[in-house]
């Protein structure tokens, strides 16, 4: 599992970095925030949101923390 918890306090919980990504982007966006995308679109907002995971984890991202559970 993996958790991401911003400097707010929020926490994130989900089993893939693209599970995470989505909750992430319901958070941020709001729910529903792919309904009128077009598929490219929703790819390349899914992918950046993975891509920050990533760097979070790597620590690029100051506040931002992703954990990794069992």
């Amino acid at each position: 599992m993996l958790t991401l918890t911003t400097p707010e306090g929020h926490r994130f919980t989900a089993d893939t970095d693209v599970r995470l990504a989505s909750l992430w982007a319901d958070a941020q966006l709001g729910p529903g925030w792919d309904t009128h995308l077009a598929p490219f679109d929703e790819h390349t907002v899914m992918n950046d949101l993975i891509d920050e995971i990533h760097a979070i984890q790597d620590g690029e991202i100051p506040g931002y923390t992703v954990t990794t559970s069992h």
